[in-house]
């Protein structure tokens, strides 16, 4: 069991530093919410501008081209202030914020990265007080306490076209980045989903091509029988396929694919215990019992980097942590499978990277060029191009799904022929996480009957949901109507 701890403590250290820059755990607490709009201040007497040079102006990914002014704030110096806690995406906002200098020399930006909970704590704290940043990088598992507290202004229309938005971009058409009123409140940069992982080495040494790519899960249990291998004492040395740790996950996608949803219409329970979550649980449990993988071996991430499994299953971020990790290791990606063979009813579950957003509380003059900052960056196509490989996802401007640099990107290229097909539930509160884990992912490993596991799990996600109410639109899903009719 040595090796279990080992895995459970570098899991979590790894996974920690993913979440930080994947999800964000709501505030605890709601402010009081906001008005609209804060008063606009006195401005200074403007000054004389001076003349910067076009960088990167022309685009029209929002529907509306950008186009350089003369100069902004009345030629006056001004700092924005910008947040955020991931670094891969400060590094970038330090380079494009220069650019963005180089047209407009009177405007200058502080850029402040604050890591993990405190951040959410430090925003919630100094957006209602009037204080914090002009432009912070936002999360969409915050979408309620934010929006109706109004901590984001919403999206100018005269800058982001929603016609235009809904007809181009993933997303729109079903509302999913809009408030109660039809407002877009954030922009996705793209949608990030689970495929499985295969060593490529591995692959070839077993012989197989391209003809044995498995469509289903029964071909997928099978392929990873020829991809097992054992020591003399007949353990398992290599894992043909390797879940540990990732179960809850994989389960919950199990079950879109069967056509179930995640969530009760009213949004106030779980569908765990069902015929389908109990199909999921025995299809999952016949990994183990046919020996391509065990509760003691290695977690999925810890196995993968060091080639003791073949294939495994991760959302498209980990395609970033292998190449930085263990750049030695030769992998591609695959769809998932189903249990048909086919992407109908669904393929899983999906979530989107979304954008920079800007305060409400700050001045009238400083929002403008807030908003004169974030239309510059999202009307680029080469700019959301850099955003959605950053965070591994499929662009959501989906003219780009057949960029030369997202098609040489295999895993995003990969995903971008699936996307349709995967469900996006809405908020997925971190308490329904945890129920998941411990009741789904830790009763599997621990060897605990399918019975109690899943009375355990549908309580606990119940509990979780009824805490609070959450933001549940799983049912915009665009094949709705391939999923099982009348859901509670």
């Amino acid at each position: 069991m040595a090796k279990r701890s080992q895995f459970v403590l570098a899991a979590v250290i790894v996974l920690s530093l993913f979440l930080s820059a994947c999800t964000a755990p709501p505030p605890v607490a709601a402010p009081a919410a906001q008005q609209e709009a804060a008063p606009a201040q006195q401005e200074a007497a403007p000054v004389p501008a001076v003349q910067g040079e076009p960088v990167g102006v022309g685009g029209d990914a929002t529907g509306v081209k950008y186009e350089m002014k003369p100069s902004l704030y009345g030629g006056n110096p001004i700092t924005l202030q910008l947040w955020d806690w991931h670094t891969p995406r400060v590094e970038y906002w330090e380079q494009k914020v220069k650019d963005y200098t180089k047209m407009y020399p009177n405007v200058t930006f502080e850029i402040t990265q604050i890591p993990g909970e405190e951040y959410w704590t430090k925003l919630v704290a100094a957006l209602p007080a009037g204080q914090g940043p002009d432009i912070y990088h936002f999360h969409n598992s915050n979408h309620t306490v934010y929006i109706e507290n109004n901590m984001i202004e919403p999206f100018p229309v005269e800058l982001f076209d929603p016609g235009y938005l809904k007809a181009n971009w993933i997303g729109f058409e079903e509302g999913h980045f809009m408030d109660s009123e039809g407002k877009i409140r954030y922009i996705p940069y793209g949608s990030m989903a689970a495929l499985v992982y295969v060593n490529q080495r591995m692959w070839d040494e077993a012989g197989l091509t391209e003809a044995d790519y498995p469509k289903t899960w029964d071909e997928m249990i099978e392929i990873g029988k020829k991809l097992t291998k054992y020591d003399a004492a007949g353990n398992i040395d290599i894992a043909g396929m390797d879940f540990n740790g990732y179960i809850e996950y994989l389960f919950n996608d199990m079950n879109f694919q069967q056509g179930r949803y995640m969530y009760t219409k009213d949004g106030k329970a779980c569908q765990v215990d069902t015929p389908e979550g109990r199909n999921s649980w025995n299809t999952l449990q016949r990994v183990y019992d046919e020996k391509i993988s065990s509760p003691e071996f290695l977690g999925w991430l810890e196995a993968f980097g060091t080639e003791k499994t073949a294939m495994t299953w991760a959302w498209t971020w980990f395609s970033g942590y292998m190449r930085s990790t263990y750049p030695e290791i030769g992998f591609f990606t695959l769809p998932m499978p189903g249990f048909k063979g086919t992407e109908l009813p669904s393929s899983g579950r999906q979530n989107y990277e979304v954008s920079l957003v800007v305060s409400p509380a700050k001045d009238l003059e400083r929002r403008k060029v807030s908003w004169d900052f974030l239309h510059w960056l999202y009307s680029n196509d080469e700019t959301l191009v850099d955003l959605a490989l950053t965070h591994d996802v499929v662009p959501a401007y989906k003219k780009l799904w057949t960029n030369e640099r997202v098609q040489a990107y295999q895993t995003i290229a990969q995903l971008a022929t699936t996307i349709e097909f995967k469900v996006f539930p809405g908020e997925f509160p971190s308490t329904v996480d945890s129920a998941l884990r411990q009741y789904i992912g830790q009763n599997f490993v621990s060897g605990i009957g399918i019975d109690q596991a899943m009375t355990e799990a549908q309580q606990a996600c119940d509990q979780a949901m009824q805490e609070k109410s959450y933001w549940t639109v799983e049912r915009t899903y665009l094949h709705n109507d391939a999923m099982i009719p009348n859901q509670p």
